[in-house]
């Protein structure tokens, strides 16, 4: 399997949970008959939960157990916290396994490295062949940083035209080189840029170009797209009710996934 981790750093807002959630669909449904589950989706954003509201709808539903309980040692099997998903379009079904990840004490949760190894090690008896990993904004200790950066084998960074989140992941940047593992970077991705002010107006350069130079590759860009909030606010996934015809952003996902598929093949 192929484990890609998706973080903004420490910055929160950037969009980077509906980006991930998006990949993951549109990549179970791409690949739904290459394995039984072939996307696995670990949102480790305890604080809001947003995937997992996306997934099951009502997050008040009350849920056995989520990963919460398991990084607070109320639970030894992690697989505890999987769900399935599945969708039909036409006559085609494919799912896709997700945790449920929310917490009704957030801050009473640490993501210890040793757990986290664990989940990830129980991963593996799902046989996916991508493990999407969300990042929470706050909370993810340094250690918790450490161990997912060592443990996946590319990193997909996400920062929008705010100098703040350039800062941050400036951050992660940092310690990927620090660990030597910056051939595990993918391209970055600039999201929800304003195709009218494409250039910062402090420095007066554009933001692809900052960007570019803090990571050292050429940015993706993800327009801004106010279908996208629409959509998001009637609790649907993005990929599953638009058109890609109708919408920059999710045309410029499709596109993502495509290099995406090419730069680390399935396996």
């Amino acid at each position: 399997m192929k484990t890609i981790l998706i973080t903004s750093g420490t910055k929160g807002g950037t969009g980077k949970t509906t980006i991930a959630v998006n990949m993951a669909v549109i990549l179970a449904y791409e690949l739904r008959d290459k394995a039984q589950y072939p996307i696995v989706l670990i949102d480790l954003g305890l604080d809001s939960g947003t995937a997992t509201m996306l997934m099951l709808g009502n997050i008040e539903e009350q849920m056995p157990y989520t990963l919460a309980d398991y990084f607070m040692g109320k639970i030894p099997d992690p697989l505890s916290t999987f769900y399935v998903k599945t969708w039909q379009i036409d006559n085609d079904i494919f799912k896709l396994v997700f945790t449920a990840s929310i917490s009704q004490y957030p801050s009473q949760v640490k993501i210890d490295r040793y757990l986290l190894k664990g989940l990830l090690n129980a991963v593996e008896a799902i046989i996916p062949l991508y493990v999407i990993i969300d990042t929470p904004a706050l909370g993810l200790s340094y250690d918790a940083l450490v161990t997912l950066l060592e443990v996946s084998n590319n990193v997909i960074l996400i920062a929008i035209p705010d100098h703040s989140s350039l800062k941050a992941v400036g951050n992660v940047v940092n310690l990927v080189h620090e660990l030597k593992a910056s051939n595990k970077l993918l391209k970055p991705i600039l999201n929800m840029l304003n195709i009218k002010y494409p250039v910062d107006a402090v420095s007066g350069y554009p933001w692809t170009k900052l960007l570019r130079d803090i990571v050292g590759i050429e940015p993706h860009v993800i327009p801004y797209d106010e279908l996208f909030s629409i959509s998001r606010q009637a609790l649907e996934i993005e990929s599953l009710k638009l058109s890609f015809y109708e919408s920059p952003a999710l045309d410029s996902i499709f596109k993502y996934i495509d290099y995406l598929m090419e730069a680390v093949p399935p396996s």
